[in-house]
């Protein structure tokens, strides 16, 4: 229920001074902060100007009750009325706004972004009502009617302002706006570090038993003794989800470090192709289990770019993963690439859900989602697309989405500078096909599934190997094992594992011993400090095990230990 305050008619923009002038006294007298009040102020200016401007004037009714969108809460209304010819576009103006257009006339679009409700009826030839709501503090106890009569009593006894002791007034309140802009600026970014902060340790904590499913997933793959079927196809479903959390996982950290700009691109000339077939690689797992066919198509020419190939690739792979996921049928994703002088694009395709129009302006905006109703399986955290978009902005590029609808699938276009003249730098790459020496490895992690489940997978391997659940117990001088590999995990209960690393070489610094860092921290900044450690390689988890087994291969023999 709204009750009346009072009202006051709007003639000319002479008369805007005065409005000003009522708006701000409800506001200081009904409780309005002084960021409100501004923009409560500034949203009836603007509609009191199109009044005077297109319906030659109206009036302004002050109202307070209840809000009419929020429960339990209440609220200012200034409530705009003319009788000029109305809106014709007004259903259109109104979707535009609800869209997140920015239009360059303030009026409409301006005030309704400046208030807590806004309301606005129209019709041809019978003027337009324009009604703006203003929350009041939480904790403003309900007005009875007697308040409201002295409330209303002290407005009539104000005086207005002068044109001049307006402007002062305006300038003093657009200061007090902009310091509170500042304070809530230094608030947000306290609560991103704050965010970011999380996200690391979150990333972190979730890496830890990824690291002991992944480590015990492997360990029943490579173990001699046979499987049933149906325990082949439970630990087929623990590897696919587990695969789809650390995915999950990956996002959190990349969207945190390419929103803040903290992603260093490591670039090198090379073919388009060859990113493109390893973002196929890299989704196989996703296509195959979804009954997907990718088919690319690559001019024969060698097409050139300048870009990180692990970013690209991870570029590519998530829209192909998106692909997959949102095509409820086994189909074809169509990856394909044309070029001219300036330019690379690279259009990947789908016949999946498609994308509804309302949605795409949206589509990579953070967390952004479509409703799915409540089947939202395997429906990610809305932030891939937020990082394949920032990645591609980061090389120079572009990426855009097309879509004909629900049910009628979708395309992004990813769009990048070509290079001429250049030839792509390949790495070379030897492969090892020897088995390697057995190591001496001492394994420190205070999780003890995924340690326990290292140690039998290395064993299994060939190594000797000795476990410490802390940095006390791996640096314990009675310790009767000369490790010629050290696999650390950064976060232990006692000590940081860059300490552990530091006191294993000092202590064995007469013999060769290799140090690899585990962690689930995954940031540049513990990359650096690792390397400043004395960490000869730093792994995040889930442990890649066939990377260690790799880079224990190329390890030289042990010397034989004295007795």
């Amino acid at each position: 229920m709204l009750h009346r305050i009072l009202s006051t008619p709007i003639s000319s923009n002479l008369s805007l001074v005065a409005i000003r002038d009522r708006s701000r006294q409800v506001g200081e007298l009904f409780g309005l902060d002084n960021l409100q009040r501004t923009r409560f102020i500034t949203g009836i200016s603007e509609i009191a100007r199109n009044a005077v401007q297109f319906a030659g004037g109206g009036t302004l009714t002050f109202l307070v009750g209840d809000a009419s969108a929020a429960i339990n809460m209440q609220c200012v209304v200034a409530q705009i009325s003319d009788k000029g010819p109305g809106i014709e576009n007004l259903d259109e103006l109104l979707a535009d706004v609800s869209l997140g257009g920015r239009s360059t006339n303030i009026g409409i679009p301006g005030s309704r972004r400046m208030v807590d409700g806004f309301f606005i009826t129209s019709q041809a030839g019978q003027g337009t009502t324009v009604s703006l709501e203003m929350f009041l503090p939480r904790d403003t106890p309900r007005l009875t009617t007697a308040q409201l009569g002295g409330l209303v009593e002290q407005l009539t006894r104000r005086k207005a302002q002068t044109p001049v002791e307006e402007l002062e007034r305006q300038n003093r309140d657009m200061l007090l706006a902009l310091e509170a802009l500042r304070r809530n600026k230094a608030e947000l970014e306290d609560a991103d570090a704050r965010k970011n902060e999380f996200l690391a340790m979150l990333a972190h904590e979730l890496r830890n038993p990824l690291s002991a499913i992944s480590l015990s997933l492997e360990l029943m793959q490579r173990s001699a003794e046979p499987m049933s079927d149906i325990q082949a196809r439970t630990f087929a479903v623990i590897g696919r989800q587990a695969q789809h959390l650390s995915h999950m996982v990956n996002d959190l950290l990349d969207v945190s470090r390419v929103t803040r700009g903290k992603v260093e691109l490591k670039t090198e000339i090379v073919c388009i192709d060859t990113l493109i077939d390893g973002a196929v690689e890299m989704t196989a797992a996703e296509t195959t289990r979804h009954g997907h066919r990718v088919l690319v198509d690559c001019p024969s020419e060698s097409i050139l770019v300048r870009v990180d190939p692990g970013r690209l690739k991870q570029v590519f792979s998530n829209i192909i993963h998106n692909a997959a996921r949102y095509t409820s049928q086994p189909d074809e994703i169509r990856v394909s690439v044309s070029a001219d002088d300036s330019n690379v694009r690279v259009s990947i395709s789908d016949r999946g859900i498609g994308i509804d129009a309302s949605m795409l302006p949206r589509v990579f905006d953070l967390f952004a989602q479509a409703s799915m109703g409540l089947g939202r399986e395997d429906s990610g955290l809305g932030i891939g697309l937020t990082v394949v978009q920032r990645l591609v902005r980061d090389h120079g590029g572009s990426v855009t989405v097309e879509s004909l609808g629900i049910g009628r699938g979708s395309t992004f276009v990813v769009e990048l500078p070509r290079v001429h003249n250049a030839a792509p730098e390949v790495l070379e790459t030897v492969v090892d096909e020897s088995n390697g020496y057995a190591q001496r490895i001492l394994l420190v992690d205070d999780n003890q599934d995924s340690l326990q489940a290292l140690e039998a997978l290395l064993v299994m391997d060939g190594h000797a190997c000795h476990i410490a659940v802390d940095g006390k117990t791996a640096l314990s001088p009675e310790l009767a094992f000369s490790p010629t590999v050290a696999v650390i995990d950064i976060g232990l209960p006692d000590m940081s594992g860059f300490d552990v690393a530091a006191n294993l070489r000092e202590r064995f610094a007469s013999s060769p011993l290799t140090l690899i860092a585990l962690s689930g921290y995954a940031t540049a900044e513990f990359h650096k400090e690792a390397i400043e450690a004395g960490f000869d390689y730093y792994f995040a988890k889930p442990m890649p095990i066939d990377k260690i087994f790799d880079l224990l291969k190329g390890l030289p023999e042990p010397k034989a230990v004295a007795n």
